[in-house]
């Protein structure tokens, strides 16, 4: 779906290795295509695992590269917590819901999701503990 420039991908489900294949074509077939401005819609997905995380990754450094952005928008807590904690937020902006993301004229750096993530009591543990060992 298009909006405003926007191409909107909503996943539906769990995505693991065999449905997340479907995602990946998705944002794959978009960015050959020229949609550098991608959003996925997260709402209706409960879990990810570790290879859509990393297709995620992949796709969200080729939006950049092609000079646009992948940005993820309303997530649940423990995908946020996920998210996080394997450091794929500093490769794509996560938004609180799909109108904030579609809002391309913002710095997603200064976006209070964004702040969410990188100040969270989560992160900054996981931060804490790692300059400990």
């Amino acid at each position: 779906m298009q909006v405003n420039q926007v191409a909107v991908v909503v996943p539906n489900g769990d995505l693991n290795a065999a449905s997340g294949m479907e995602l990946k074509q998705t944002l794959q077939d978009l960015l050959d295509k020229g949609n550098t401005r991608l959003v996925a819609d997260m709402g209706g997905v409960a879990y990810i695992d570790s290879v859509v995380w990393g297709e995620l990754a992949v796709a969200a450094a080729r939006a950049r590269a092609a000079r646009g952005e992948l940005r993820a928008c309303a997530m649940s807590g423990e995908l946020l917590a996920v998210l996080t904690m394997i450091r794929v937020s500093g490769v794509m902006a996560v938004f609180p819901t799909r109108e904030d993301a579609l809002v391309f004229d913002r710095e997603p750096e200064k976006h209070p999701s964004r702040d969410l993530l990188v100040r969270s009591p989560f992160h900054r543990a996981a931060i804490t503990k790692s300059r400990q060992v």
